[in-house]
């Protein structure tokens, strides 16, 4: 990853990473509670963002690793979130410790949400990319 900060890489890395910053802005601005194209906005930020930090990748295997990994931590903080859901719906905590849990919730759903499945699309559509890149240039 930090192989996108090198220097034939660096200028394309930060014009990606603002504009995943950017496009987050005009996510939040617009709203993404119920809002389609703030929740696309917020969605493409993601995948730009995951972009920006893998886009030096040549080897197809790298953007499978990249979209199994995601999926994997998909999984496991979704069940995460679930199990932290039904302990503050059953009444099990209360308080301070039920309200914390709850911001711990809904930023695991923001993040799985807007980087966490944007970065299987990346994977996928990267490891896509980088094959028949690889098959093409292997045929001249």
């Amino acid at each position: 990853m930090l192989g996108a900060f090198l220097p034939p890489y660096r200028a394309g890395t930060v014009v990606l990473l603002a504009l995943a910053v950017a496009l987050a802005a005009v996510a939040v601005f617009i709203g993404i509670d119920e809002n389609p194209p703030g929740i696309a906005l917020a969605a493409l930020a993601g995948a730009v963002f995951v972009t920006g930090l893998v886009h030096h990748w040549r080897a197809p295997r790298r953007f499978l690793v990249l979209a199994a990994a995601s999926v994997g931590t998909v999984l496991v903080l979704g069940i995460v979130g679930i199990g932290i859901d039904i302990s503050v719906t059953s009444h099990f905590l209360r308080g301070p410790a039920a309200s914390a849990l709850e911001a711990v919730r809904e930023t695991l759903v923001l993040t799985l949400a807007f980087v966490g499945l944007p970065a299987i699309l990346v994977g996928l559509l990267g490891a896509l990319i980088a094959w028949v890149v690889s098959v093409l240039g292997g045929s001249r």
